[in-house]
């Protein structure tokens, strides 16, 4: 019986080491019948030789007239009835090599591959799925709010629905689903030896997986190790753009570049062969390019391309971009795909970019800030910072970093470090989670009041500030938490999976190097920005120095939310078994209360005997006075100084009112060095870590290193972007304390001859 095929081409040339050749020939799907077979074989093979397809292989050094073509026929896997994607044995955008990468969505793979849809996105640690964990370290669920499935016989037969809300508030994949993806990329990746690319489908009917195609991934294995290449924008400048409104548009970062140019703006290819036509027979009529007014124009080196989506026609284009902005598609379309072979700053699923910017506006977009892109009006200042990393000295002072915001946690871990000093678990809460944690865990009664207008017991801790907003004002928080959760009916299990997600994959990032994770310091303030916040949080004249930190912990009112916490932490070390993670407690006042905050963490399963070392944040006088007490009374693995709160603690001033003061303090100030040596001396004496991870290090990288080389102190933890500098700092620190103390060794040793 004749059955359904897949008609699909495999040149010679494809998925060399040196180029992808991703999409340059023709595939068909759904073909039925011999007549169709043989009429898309040939289809096949004339696709060699495409405008598009020729000029890819001579720009990459390869003959066209050399090539060779296979056509294989295949069984069609029904994913129109189920899902499918393409996965990576890396991470795409920062060649991590020690996760998987898999994108998922509804309906055939076409969409996804095109960047039509924007996918479910996950990410597996591999060390921990080939010790048999389920080691799903992160989730992002994408929009998925279209699907291609078989519209009749041949590939122009197909057609694109729109998918149900239901189904795009849910995953596309689950575990088990996920953990088999992860298993056959392992496999493949350790058959070939190398980094794979790998496209995959589901079959609706049997519900089995298939592996339809795999190649060798060829954007980082191509990548020159020695140099590491860092584009960042002055300091500030990104926040002061935020604040005066030009910022045009968002999306999902590809890479960790920054460009800027002039927006080219086209709906469709079609309209670029249209205008490249006009173009062509005005210069057929004596006009040069030169006397061509830009807007008529179809596209200069160094232009920012906006579109819809990208197909393999627009490459050509591609190449010459500056910048490439996408409405649709995740970080495995082929806008995405193509911008890291090319080396182009992507912006891909950007929402109405054809609206909300114009043709010939000039703009800035970057990658360097994480998993978000931002495109701002203008053309704006970047530095590119092009290291060699020289490991040849061995430092005696560890260099660890400042992380945040978990998605750039892979990129950041190519850098020479030792570690995370500061894992800052806030920028977790308001990025991935951005909803109170006690309006999620109290999401069911703030529910049954917004119905009944009753408060329930648990709630009465609020009951005025309930009362004051009314069954209207929750009724619009419970509606905006609802669609913040999407896909979970337990909104406490959405807090603990996104905070146990985001430490997750910095863990999973610098494995096996130590990561320090601060827990929760939001202060009354920061907290009522979160949905929710304006309910459970008081008003407080100064939050700087009022409850915050460790007396939130202990507080019973908190302790809901504090356990949640823990909740997912916990997982992060049964679940996910990272062996790397620490806890740094922030703000402790006392040794006694610092001792409730270590007897809650070990009933929650976190304590030493879990093997999660302790650590103390190092920004109170009384931090430092009672250094011993606090040692004792936490049994502290070791501490880490917070300059940034140390400074405002020491001198009596808010941290937010520095500046407008006339006799300027900050950690250079001698009472905060003094501070800083004696917890120095204090943690080294009883023979325990004492690092430091306040911004003073990245901000004076010219002195700060070295007075605390001086002190002795065992890791300096500072920005990605100072971290290179930092470490030529700290070495040639070391090398001067060691010639200072070379004639005094060499006194000791004629006295003792």
């Amino acid at each position: 019986a004749e059955v359904d095929v897949a008609v699909r081409s495999s040149a010679t040339v494809e998925d060399s080491a040196m180029a992808s050749f991703a999409g340059q020939c023709e595939s068909y799907l759904n073909v039925h019948g011999t007549e169709s077979l043989i009429r898309h074989w040939k289809r096949c093979c004339a696709s060699l030789f495409t405008e598009r397809a020729v000029s890819y292989q001579i720009g990459n050094g390869l003959d066209p007239l050399r090539s060779s073509l296979a056509v294989v026929v295949m069984k069609m896997v029904r994913s129109d009835l189920a899902t499918s994607g393409v996965m990576f044995s890396l991470d795409p955008d920062s060649g991590h090599q020690g996760v998987i990468h898999i994108s998922s969505s509804y309906g055939l793979g076409e969409l996804v591959v095109q960047g039509s849809v924007s996918p479910d996105h996950f990410t597996i640690w591999k060390e921990g799925l080939r010790q048999g964990y389920e080691a799903i370290v992160h989730r992002h669920l994408g929009a998925k709010d279209i699907a291609m499935v078989y519209g009749g016989q041949g590939a122009a037969l197909t057609e694109s629905i729109d998918v149900t809300s239901a189904r795009r508030r849910a995953w596309s994949l689950n575990r088990e689903e996920i953990m088999e993806l992860a298993q056959m990329a392992l496999k493949i990746e350790d058959h070939y030896g190398q980094p794979m690319d790998i496209e995959w489908a589901k079959d609706g009917r049997s519900q089995d997986i298939f592996i339809v195609q795999a190649r060798p991934e060829t954007v980082h294995s191509n990548k020159e190790q020695a140099q590491l290449i860092r584009y960042t924008m002055p300091e500030g400048l990104v926040k002061k753009l935020k604040d005066s409104g030009a910022l045009l548009a968002t999306g999902g970062a590809v890479g960790t570049r920054i460009g800027a140019g002039r927006v080219r703006m086209y709906k469709s290819y079609e309209e670029v062969i249209l205008k490249k036509r006009a173009l062509r027979n005005r210069i057929s009529a004596g006009e040069t390019l030169e006397e061509i007014p830009a807007e008529e124009r179809v596209f200069d080196e160094g232009d920012v391309l906006v579109t819809e989506m990208t197909t393999p026609d627009w490459e050509p284009m591609m190449k010459d971009a500056s910048l490439i902005i996408t409405e649709k598609g995740g970080r495995t379309s082929h806008a995405a795909i193509i911008a890291r072979e090319f080396g182009i700053p992507a912006v891909v699923g950007c929402e109405d970019a054809t609206r909300k910017l114009k043709p010939l506006q000039e703009v800035t977009g970057t990658c360097a800030e994480g998993d978000t892109a931002l495109v701002f009006e203008g053309i704006h200042p970047f530095s590119i910072e092009t290291s060699e990393i020289d490991l040849s000295q061995k430092l005696d002072t560890k260099i660890k970093l400042n992380v945040g915001f978990p998605t750039k946690a892979l990129a950041d871990s190519s850098l020479p470090v030792d570690g995370v000093g500061l894992a800052r678990l806030e920028f977790i809460l308001t990025s991935e989670v951005s909803v109170h944690p006690l309006a999620l865990h109290f999401y069911e009664e703030l529910s049954d009041y917004a119905k009944t207008g009753e408060i329930a017991p648990e709630l009465m801790p609020w009951d005025e500030v309930i009362e004051k907003a009314g069954q209207e004002e929750i009724r619009f928080l419970v509606g905006a938490i609802q669609r913040r959760t999407a896909g979970y009916a337990n909104k406490r299990q959405f807090f603990v999976d996104r905070v146990m997600e985001g430490v997750g994959l910095i863990c999973t990032a610098f494995h096996p190097r130590p990561v320090l994770v601060r827990l929760s310091d939001l202060k009354s303030n920061e907290y009522r920005e979160l949905l929710g916040g304006n309910i459970f949080e008081p008003v407080e004249e100064n939050p700087m120095i009022a409850w915050r930190g460790a007396s939130r912990y202990v507080d019973p009112t908190f302790l809901p939310a504090f356990d949640m916490e823990c909740d997912a932490l916990r997982l992060v070390k049964r679940r996910l078994c990272l062996d790397n993670l620490q806890l740094m407690v922030p703000f402790c006042r006392s040794p006694e209360e610092g001792a409730e905050v270590r007897q809650l963490l070990a009933d929650r399963g976190l304590g030493s005997e879990a093997s999660v070392p302790l650590f103390l944040m190092i920004e109170l006088p009384s931090n430092v006075i009672q250094g011993d007490d606090f040692i004792d009374a936490m049994e502290l693995a070791g501490g880490s100084i917070g300059s940034n709160d140390l400074v405002q603690t020491v001198y009596a001033v808010s941290r937010d009112d520095l500046e407008n003061y006339k006799y300027h303090v900050d950690a250079r100030s001698p009472a905060v060095q003094s501070m800083i040596r004696q917890a120095v001396q204090t943690f080294r004496e009883r023979g325990i870590e004492i690092g430091i991870c306040g911004q003073a290090p990245s901000d004076y990288p010219e002195e700060i290193p070295a007075f605390l080389v001086d002190c002795g102190i065992s890791s300096i933890s500072v920005t990605p972007d100072t971290a290179i500098a930092v470490r030529q700092a700290i070495a040639k620190a070391e090398n001067a304390k060691r010639e200072r103390n070379a004639p005094r060794l060499q006194d000791d040793d004629r006295a003792s001859a």
